[in-house]
């Protein structure tokens, strides 16, 4: 597409729902997303699950760390993000990425971004790609696997069926050659270091994604740079705001 953009619902709305909930994803898929992003940690007992930090502290004011314990303890603690939204979510838990699967079955056409996070490939090794993906069986033409490490992309792409994506670290010419040699489907930018003329973006096979992009007026920049995809936090409202988001995903 020239010009215009499809929004990625980045872990849900976490401007107003707990950030990866399935409160929030169910939210983006009824207004339309057509894409969604989530983030994985991995459970002391090896089960895949939703949660951005390494750790439960923000999304429960308990400082545990998600590889210590088994899911069906995580699953009994309380998720709301209290600290933000109060009372508002009493019954939010986290949720395991089977069950975001099976939210996902219901949405055939919508493609999710899924994340693996660098701890839990540090803690369980390359399996923690085999976890992830076994747990996303039923939806794998859904799916595409994301990570900082460019070691488990590799082993995706050898090993899977699935698109792949690596998330650059910095911007450098290290990694430009690392994603010539990698050849993933997707490169994801964070806009702090994005380059912002459009003749600098690198050429190759591969789609870019900006995040985190939550006002019209950059959603305009960034779309008149080349990028096609863009991680937002607000996605039900920017997609209304922004005249260059492209509507052919919503359903």
């Amino acid at each position: 597409m020239t010009g215009r953009v499809s929004l990625v619902a980045h872990r849900g709305q976490p401007r107003s729902f707990p950030e990866n909930s399935l409160e929030g994803f169910s939210h983006v898929l009824k207004s339309g997303a057509g894409y969604v992003e989530t983030d994985v940690h991995i459970s002391a007992d090896g089960i895949p699950l939703l949660s951005h930090d390494a750790h439960l502290l923000k999304l429960s004011g308990k400082q545990i760390i998600v590889a210590d314990i088994s899911f069906e303890q995580i699953k009994q603690i309380p998720a709301g993000y209290a600290e933000r939204f109060g009372d508002k979510f009493p019954n939010s838990r986290i949720a395991s990425l089977e069950q975001f699967a099976g939210l996902l079955k219901d949405w055939p056409d919508v493609t999710c971004f899924i994340e693996l996070k660098s701890a839990s490939i540090n803690y369980f090794g390359l399996k923690a790609v085999d976890i992830t993906l076994e747990a996303l069986s039923e939806i794998e033409s859904q799916v595409v696997l994301i990570s900082f490490d460019e070691e488990a992309v590799a082993y995706a792409k050898k090993n899977y069926a699935v698109p792949v994506g690596w998330v650059l670290p910095e911007w450098s010419e290290e990694n430009h050659q690392k994603a010539v040699e990698l050849k993933p489907q997707y490169l994801f930018v964070d806009i702090d270091f994005c380059p912002q003329q459009k003749a600098e973006l690198w050429k190759g096979g591969w789609e870019w994604v900006a995040y985190t992009i939550n006002k019209a007026e950059d959603v305009k920049h960034y779309a008149n740079l080349g990028i096609e995809l863009i991680e937002t936090n607000r996605y039900s409202e920017l997609k209304k705001e922004s005249k260059m988001v492209d509507e052919s995903y919503d359903f």
